[in-house]
């Protein structure tokens, strides 16, 4: 979440809100599920809006979106 800067790291936009403790509002996604093995790292996981996150587990593009992310977010290590 620190490294966004307060950004969604899938389409780019500012946090929608910002909480209570002044920080701002993003939710953490993984890429690959931990549940299918993948890692809790910052190399398998994403700050993103609440929208973003919705898309990446059931839009019907989410796959193409989730490739998109690997090259956009230099730290990220496909698993």
């Amino acid at each position: 979440l620190d490294l966004a800067n307060g950004s969604c790291e899938c389409c780019g936009k500012p946090a929608p809100f910002i909480r209570e403790d002044n920080t701002p509002f993003l939710e953490v996604h993984h890429l690959r599920r931990l549940a299918d093995g993948g890692s809790d790292t910052i190399t398998n996981t994403i700050a993103v809006c609440p929208n973003c996150h919705r898309e990446l587990h059931y839009g019907l593009k989410r796959e193409k979106v989730r490739q998109r992310v690997y090259g956009l977010v230099e730290r990220l290590i496909e698993e």
